[in-house]
């Protein structure tokens, strides 16, 4: 009983911590206004005029479609993309031998992978809406990729002592021109002309790229914020409950 109690409260921090993160999330967003590719330029030039290029420092978000001159191009696809990741994984059968409750030794298969590779690019690009374009930094922003590439290249290889060697696994998540993208980040002077990047001191700062629109974000932060609260609360009666009757009961 008090293990299982301990348990539940366990439970209840892990709820807490997700159901604050998804409130800051949504703050974040509720807190940030949306501007426009034009505003943003106007914006620019009056601080440039006032204090200097340099003091641009403002969160914001923006919407629009990707734009890339000279986009990456995706290594399994080999669609135009603007970032992707690439992850080669190696997967095999392994004979596993363990001993049962009643002590005796069993043998069985168990199909295992073993990741052999992975590369994450991603370049800066423009988002335009209907007012012009703006130019996004996205080093470090956390972005929502689609999967555009998964091949599994078959081996035809025999028993290797404990391990039948099945074959590789490729997988390919990109973000290609065109998308419609919401951003939530920090704009900043780049070579003389606005970007969205990172916040340049705020390290707590969110900084995304998303294929989702702030109203579904939204919709969804507040949901599982809802949810992981109520959680919480539940795991929180239990945990407490079953560790009272655990110490009574010892």
């Amino acid at each position: 009983m008090i293990i299982a109690g301990v348990v539940f409260l366990v439970i209840a921090v892990i709820c807490f911590f997700v159901a604050r993160s998804n409130t800051n999330a949504l703050d974040a967003m509720n807190a940030t206004d949306t501007y426009t590719a034009q505003d943003l330029s106007e914006a620019y030039k009056k601080i440039a005029a006032n204090v200097g290029a340099d003091a641009l420092v403002l969160p914001c978000e923006i919407t629009g479609s990707i734009e890339c001159s000279t986009p990456l191009t995706a290594p399994i696809s080999k669609n135009p993309c603007v970032a992707y990741t690439y992850t080669q994984t190696r997967e095999y059968e392994e004979r596993v031998t363990k001993t049962n409750d009643e002590g005796k030794k069993e043998t069985t298969v168990e199909r295992r992978s073993e990741q052999m590779k992975s590369d994450d690019r991603r370049m800066n690009f423009y988002v335009r809406d209907s007012t012009g374009r703006t130019l996004v930094l996205p080093e470090g922003a956390e972005l929502d990729l689609a999967e555009s590439g998964n091949r599994f290249d078959t081996v035809q290889q025999p028993w290797s002592g404990q391990t039948h060697p099945l074959g590789m696994r490729h997988v390919e998540q990109s973000l290609a021109p065109g998308t419609s993208v919401y951003i939530l980040g920090c704009a900043v002077d780049h070579k003389g002309v606005p970007a969205i990047a990172r916040h340049p001191t705020d390290t707590d700062h969110r900084f995304m790229v998303s294929r989702k629109s702030e109203r579904e974000l939204a919709d969804a932060a507040a949901a599982w914020a809802s949810y992981m609260k109520y959680a919480a609360i539940a795991s929180v009666i239990l945990g407490v409950i079953l560790t009272i009757v655990g110490l009574i009961a010892g």
